[in-house]
Order: structure tokens, then C-alpha cells, then sequence
């Protein structure tokens, strides 16, 4: 009896040894937490940068996609009509696009949010040369200003385009492309 006595005591003694060897100290915690903070600040620290990248992704997207359907509807059009025979450039009429690049039939439109402005120069320079583009071709610039604001816009008369002003949120982005008369 004396012997199971002295093992029951030398268990006892044994689990409260290793019950106080389980946990961690308060340092330990304390470094812990420091090091897991630390780590979420600078992942929410770049929330806003990834926003922003993926803000301008869709920008470049919806962009492309307006691009395309305005290349796509000066083409099937009449290459006489596209130019005027009084001028060697000539602007288009504005075109509205909402946030997903569905065409809006006003600047009034609830949900504008890109106004497109195209230019048609049959007087362009070809690259890598010096010699103008035959009478057949036109080099379209077509201007897409992103104006989520609704901000005015001002026009310069003399360039047919768009003035940038990004303290107003309104960013400009420019594209080109030439389209030829059919035969």
C-alpha cells in the first residue's frame, strides 16, 4: 500500500510539472502578437495599391473594348463620310460609354462615364518615313477620357482633343489606327 502510495504521489507530481511546461509566457504572446500585427498592417497597408491596379485594369479593359467597337463601327461606315473633303482633319461626333462600355445615346445619359472622341487625319506621316498616307487611308485617333466625376471637360479647337486634368479625377488615354477606303 505504501508503494502505490508513493507512485499515485510521483504521477501527481509529474503532471503538475508538465501541465506548467504546456503553456506559453507572456513574452512569448507578446512577440507573437507583435510579429502577427505588424504582419496585417502591412497587408492592409496594401489594400489601396491594389485597388488602385485593379481600378486601372479595368479602365485598360473597358478601354480596349471601346477602342474596338468604335474601330469596328468606323469601318463599316462610308470612307467619304468619315472624311471631309474641305479639310484633311476631321473630328467625329462625341460617344458616351458607361462604366461598362455600353454606348449611351447622350452626354445627359445617367451613368456616363467615358466620353470618346475620334479624329479622322487623312494628312497622317506613315512610320518610318517621310511620305504621307495615300488618299485611301485614314489614321483615326481616338481619344477616351475616363471622368468618373462628370468633371467639364475643355476641348482644344486647335488639336481636336481633350485637355488632361487629373486633379479632377479625368484621365485621357489615346489610341490610333488606320482604316481604309473600300473598293
Amino acid at each position: 500500500m505504501n508503494s502505490s502510495f508513493f507512485s499515485s504521489q510521483k504521477a501527481v507530481s509529474f503532471l503538475r510539472h508538465r501541465r506548467g511546461e504546456m503553456g506559453f509566457s507572456l513574452v512569448e504572446v507578446t512577440l507573437a502578437l507583435g510579429i502577427v500585427s505588424f504582419s496585417v498592417l502591412t497587408l492592409v497597408g496594401m489594400i489601396p495599391l491594389g485597388l488602385t491596379t485593379f481600378h486601372k485594369a479595368v479602365a485598360a479593359s473597358v478601354g480596349s473594348q471601346i477602342v474596338q467597337q468604335v474601330v469596328t463601327d468606323v469601318q463599316q461606315t462610308d470612307f467619304n463620310h468619315l472624311v471631309s473633303p474641305n479639310s484633311q482633319v476631321t473630328q467625329l461626333a462625341l460617344r458616351y460609354f458607361d462604366d461598362q462600355g455600353n454606348e449611351l445615346k447622350s452626354a445627359t445619359a445617367p451613368g456616363v462615364v467615358y466620353n470618346v472622341n475620334v479624329v479622322a487625319n487623312t494628312s497622317a506621316v506613315l512610320t518610318g518615313g517621310d511620305a504621307a498616307a495615300p488618299a485611301n487611308l485614314a489614321c483615326l485617333t481616338i481619344e477616351i477620357v475616363s471622368n468618373p466625376g462628370n468633371a467639364t471637360l475643355t476641348y482644344d479647337s486647335s488639336t481636336k482633343s481633350v485637355t488632361q486634368d487629373a486633379t479632377h479625377g479625368v484621365y485621357v488615354s489615346r489610341y490610333s489606327a488606320f482604316v481604309a477606303k473600300s473598293q
